[in-house]
């Protein structure tokens, strides 16, 4: 068993099957890409992405054609989505560019139209000074009336509590260079309701068509979660009209337990 380590915090399982989990079965963040395309495509470019990963989301915008900077805190997920610009278009590849960066203090040379923070990336920021400090660097980086799209899961209260119960959670994927299949499960779960942050142990197990374990890696996961209020109030701190909120990337009405989908604007 190799040592526990931060989420994404070196090269992985988890790292390398994170695009296959994304689109197995439904998830919470179906339709985000295409909604941040559309998103796009309204108020135009440049993008700018917080917490870009493997690209998930930057190479379609890129190709879509915007201009798109993705900036990234982890160093194998960023080499993994500049490894995908070898398969892209060369119009893409012109358009994307990665950047090494911590999305609560960045700072880049260009402002840009659209910033967007998929897949409940802002809520690794674990402290309310993290979150405000971060849509501040967001603000400096904006065009007047530009528009930032965030995403968060909406806490369920049952879930909150420091012994709530949690659902055990499994999914197993094929490993997209072996081809074994990886397993993956959260093994512990604890809350911190006064900080509302929680904290998981991912444990992530490679196994042959045999079914011997060939790798075995165990991950931390840290976010916060947020309150619909909470967020309101931090838009509104520095200076962000809400535009809309949404349940899921289909334009829904907000709904407890689901997503939280902020569209806000720069005045």
């Amino acid at each position: 068993m190799e040592e526990t380590r931060r989420f994404y915090q070196t090269a992985s399982l988890n790292v390398e099957t994170y695009d296959e989990r994304t689109v197995a079965d439904a998830t919470p963040i179906e339709g985000d890409v295409e909604f941040f395309v559309g998103q796009a495509r309204e108020v135009g470019g440049p993008v700018l992405e917080l917490g870009a990963g493997t690209g998930r989301v930057t190479w379609p915008l890129a190709q879509a054609g915007f201009e798109v900077v993705g900036v990234e805190l982890s160093q194998a997920m960023l080499a993994r989505a500049e490894a995908k610009s070898a398969t892209m278009p060369e119009a893409a590849r012109k358009l994307a560019r990665f950047v090494l960066g911590d999305m609560g203090d960045f700072q880049l040379e260009q402002t840009s139209a659209l910033v967007i923070v998929p897949y409940r990336s802002f809520q690794v920021l674990t402290t309310p000074q993290d979150q405000r400090r971060c849509l501040e660097r967001v603000c400096q980086h904006l065009r007047p009336g530009g528009r930032l799209i965030i995403d968060l899961f909406d806490p369920q209260l049952d879930r909150c509590g420091p012994d709530a119960a949690f659902p055990s959670q499994e999914q197993t994927v094929r490993h997209p260079t072996s081809g074994n299949m990886v397993k993956v499960e959260v093994v512990r779960h604890t809350n911190d309701p006064v900080k509302q942050v929680l904290t998981e142990l991912w444990r992530f197990t490679e196994v042959n068509e045999a079914g011997a374990v060939l790798r075995q890696e165990e991950e931390v996961l840290t976010l916060r979660w947020t309150y619909r209020q909470e967020m309101r109030y931090l838009f509104e701190l520095v200076g962000f009209e809400v535009e809309a909120e949404y349940s899921d990337f289909h334009g829904s009405a907000p709904a407890y337990g689901k997503e939280q989908v902020w569209v806000v604007r720069k005045p």
